[in-house]
């Protein structure tokens, strides 16, 4: 692999329209999951080289990662293809992508297919499981809102007739008319 022509990060990045920051994020999870890359012996880890096996993976892994959504998925199928030795099937019609205007077909295995899938079921559980929940809020604050308010206004009528009975007895009270002292004594009227 050392006769051929390496590349610098700069220039894949360059090559496959890619942020230096994400080709690096790339590499580091194909290389968690057990790819790797020749380095140089600058710094102490050494910069890596990119061989055009390499770019056709890096190609490839940006393809899936469209259709995947998970870095850390895309990472372990493209691992899966490397062993099994199907990434040269694939890697040809990934590189021409931009030159052509028909898309790429992208093969699964079964059990790539059933991960995928599993993979979009969890995440649409957990976004429909997140919106049920804050349906449910929802709801339950405004029922919450409701009883408090017909609370107050049942509170608030009780007062008033209250009130208003205390208004009742105390003109009853004013109405009665003095009785002398001597009627009070001898209990007339």
């Amino acid at each position: 692999m050392s006769e051929q022509l390496g590349y610098f990060a700069k220039q894949v990045c360059e090559k496959l329209n890619l942020n230096p920051n994400t080709l690096r994020k790339w590499a580091i999870e194909l290389e968690e999951n057990g790819y790797q890359f020749e380095r140089n012996n600058k710094g102490a880890n050494g910069q890596r080289i990119y061989y055009e096996r390499d770019i056709n993976i890096i190609s490839e892994f940006k393809v899936l990662l469209e259709r995947t959504h998970s870095v850390e998925n895309t990472a372990k199928l493209i691992m899966k293809r490397v062993e099994e030795g199907l990434n040269t099937e694939i890697t040809h019609s990934v590189r021409g992508e931009k030159e052509r205007s028909n898309p790429v077909t992208v093969t699964f295995t079964r059990e790539e297919l059933e991960q995928y899938t599993r993979g979009i079921i969890e995440e649409t559980s957990a976004k429909v499981a997140a919106e049920v929940s804050a349906q449910t809020a929802e709801a339950v604050y405004k029922k919450m809102e409701n009883l408090i308010e017909q609370r107050d206004h049942r509170l608030i009528n009780q007062m008033n007739e209250s009130m208003e009975q205390r208004r009742l007895e105390i003109a009853a009270a004013q109405e009665e008319p003095a009785s002398s002292f001597w009627s009070r004594l001898f209990n007339r009227k």
